[in-house]
Parts: structure tokens; C-alpha cells; sequence
């Protein structure tokens, strides 16, 4: 079977990105393309350079594929990023790939007060300004401000379904659920293709007490597992008391699956002390798998995207 390297005569070459050396390496297999080496450096007053081994290839590529995730070190690897994009647009003066699942700055996708950035635009500016044709994400914050803002062509690829499909195993009469309304279209997506029930929570605050309750939209949890679908989990907090709450109302067990778990600080154990069972989360940024993480690969499904969107 041909490669996508080898059809059409097309040239893949896949560069790698500190953050994700192992997610660009699955990929190059994947795609039977080189992945090339990078020189490293910082230099004594912290400046960074990067230089791309383009030597081990007989020719130019036709595609040089820049694959890193924005965290951890965000601003790191985002300068890092910038620099790979740029010289690799130098080689080949024309498509050049941005294949980035984790996005960072992109919660800040608009004015919330006067005299904010709107970094998440100021983030993509840069990534097209420094070479950018085209750039793949995965499950990002604002699927309309991408489109918005990225003034190449860009692909948000979902994978909601693949998380709620690997939490399936641990799961009876499994109802999925949005921490909040607005994570409903990851869930809705997920939940439509594999024929499942799905809600969102709401939450509801006490006026006189205080306290916080959150309680599904319409249907109920009572008697039922649950996995609670997210896109990010930071400090844990939300999934947490979604977690805690779905329990309370008479859930039997909770799963939940999030595309990018960043658990920043003690995420990881207020998660686990809220009553979750499992933690189905993707490679999109460096984790490991554990008995309490199920880690799922997204090399195939980008792959995939890449070879029908690049035409071979």
C-alpha cells in the first residue's frame, strides 16, 4: 500500500516541536514521512534558536509540517513554534502546516473589559504571519472565532466521540452531560453519534443560603453513569463539582472525558476525591497513562484529517 508520501509524487516532511516529539513521531509513521531532526539552543541572555536538518532529505519537501502544542511552557513553545513555522516557510516558500491540538491563550477568544487583548486572535496573527498556510487544532475553545481570526485555512477536528467511545467500557445506561451549556455541541456531537442521551447542567445558586447547586438540564442522572465531556480541564474545579453533583443526585458512577487536561496544581486530586472513576483524556499536550488516565492517541485521527484535506 502506497504511503501518502509517496502518491502524487507529494514530499512530507513532519518537523517536531519539543512539546510533542511523540505525537509528530506517530504521525511521520502513520504517514510513512521523515521526521526531522531539530537543533536546539538558548542562548545566554535567553534567546531562542532552532535550526531544521532539511539535509537528510533528497529534495525540498512539497509540505513541511510543523507539529507542537502550546503547553506546557506556553510561551516557550509558543516562540518555538513561530520559529519552526518561519523556517520552515523559508525552505519551502509554500504549504507549510501548522498542526497544533492545543492552542493556549485561546479562552480569550474576546473583549471581556476595555483594555483587553483578544489574545487568542493576536496568537493566530502571529501563527499565519510567521508561515502558516493552513493550520489543524483539535477541539479548540472557539471553533467561530478560529475561523474568524486564522486568516489561512484551518481545520478544528473534533474527538469528543472518541473519548465518550473509549469511556463506554466503564459505563452502563450512560448518559453524557455538559458541565455547562456552553460545552453542549462537543457533547451533542458525540452523544448523536453513538446514539446516546446527553444534557447539560445548570447551575442554580440559593439566595439565601448561598450555596450551588447543579442539577441536568432535563433528564435525570438518578440510577445511571455518567461521563461528563469537556474541552479543557485547567484546575478542575467545574469537573469536580459537576462530578460531585451528578453523584449527589443519585448517579451510580462518573467518567469524565476532556480532550486537553492541563490539572494545573492539585487538579488530578480533587478530581479523584469529587468521585470520578476515570479520566479519558487525548495526547494533545504530554501526559501519561496511569490506572486512573486513559490516554487516547490522536495521531491516526490527524493523520486521517491531513490526508483528506491535502487531496491524496
Amino acid at each position: 500500500m502506497k504511503t501518502l508520501a509517496t502518491i502524487d509524487n507529494t514530499s512530507l516532511a513532519i518537523i517536531p516541536g519539543s512539546n510533542a516529539f511523540n505525537l509528530a513521531k506517530n504521525i511521520a509513521e502513520k504517514l510513512g514521512a521523515p521526521l526531522l531532526d531539530i537543533h536546539r539552543k538558548v542562548f545566554p541572555d535567553g534567546e531562542h534558536y532552532v535550526r531544521i536538518n532539511f539535509e537528510k532529505l533528497v529534495v525540498p519537501p512539497n509540505y513541511s509540517i510543523v507539529v507542537n502544542t502550546l503547553y506546557p511552557k506556553q510561551n516557550d513553545a509558543f516562540i518555538e513554534t513561530l520559529f519552526l513555522l518561519n523556517a520552515a516557510y523559508t525552505e519551502t516558500s509554500m504549504n507549510t502546516i501548522a498542526i497544533i491540538p492545543y492552542i493556549a491563550y485561546s479562552r480569550q477568544d474576546k473583549l471581556f473589559l476595555r483594555g483587553e487583548p483578544v489574545s487568542f486572535e493576536a496568537v493566530l496573527s502571529c501563527l499565519r504571519s510567521a508561515g502558516a498556510d493552513m493550520l489543524l487544532t483539535v477541539d479548540v475553545h472557539s471553533p467561530i472565532a478560529l475561523k474568524r481570526y486564522f486568516k489561512g485555512f484551518s481545520i478544528n477536528i473534533l474527538v469528543s466521540d472518541l473519548l465518550v467511545k473509549a469511556s463506554l467500557k466503564y459505563l452502563d445506561k450512560p448518559i453524557v452531560l455538559a458541565p455547562d451549556k456552553g460545552a453542549l455541541n462537543r457533547v451533542r456531537y458525540a452523544a448523536l453519534k453513538l446514539g446516546l442521551e446527553f444534557d447539560y447542567l445548570v447551575k442554580h445558586r440559593d439566595r439565601v443560603t448561598g450555596e450551588v447547586s447543579l442539577e441536568p438540564k432535563e433528564l435525570s442522572v438518578k440510577e445511571r453513569d455518567v461521563v461528563i465531556v469537556d474541552d479543557i480541564i485547567s484546575t478542575g474545579g467545574t469537573i469536580a463539582l459537576a462530578a460531585q453533583k451528578c453523584l449527589e443526585n443519585g448517579a451510580r458512577k462518573v467518567v469524565v472525558a476532556a480532550t486537553h487536561s492541563l490539572l494545573i496544581g492539585n487538579a488530578l486530586e480533587k478530581i479523584r476525591n469529587a468521585g470520578v472513576a476515570k479520566l479519558i483524556t487525548t495526547n494533545s499536550i504530554p501526559i501519561e497513562e496511569t490506572d486512573f488516565i486513559e490516554v487516547i492517541d490522536l495521531s491516526d485521527v490527524i493523520s486521517k484529517e491531513l490526508q483528506r484535506v491535502i487531496h491524496v
